[in-house]
């Protein structure tokens, strides 16, 4: 399956904040989505935990293209 990371959402500006706060950069981002330890959030929420960063999205699956659409809502940072 393809990733597409959509950084037009309108939740995804918090999420490039925090990265510009934090010095985390898009491929960074993609790197936790692709290889980082998945966690259910509730209310239809993914933490995916990366290294000493982790991110929290929401995911989308659409099978007709085979494509996960992925939607940042932020970045934190482990401690």
């Amino acid at each position: 399956m393809e990733l597409k990371i959509n950084w037009n959402h309108k939740r995804c500006k918090h999420a490039i904040e925090r990265m510009w706060l934090r010095g985390i950069s898009h491929l960074e981002i993609k790197q936790a989505l692709l290889k980082g330890q998945k966690i259910k959030r509730g209310m239809g929420l993914m933490e995916s935990i990366y290294s000493y960063y982790s991110v929290i999205y929401v995911e989308r699956f659409f099978m007709r293209n085979t494509i996960r659409k992925v939607y940042p809502i932020t970045v934190k940072i482990m401690e």
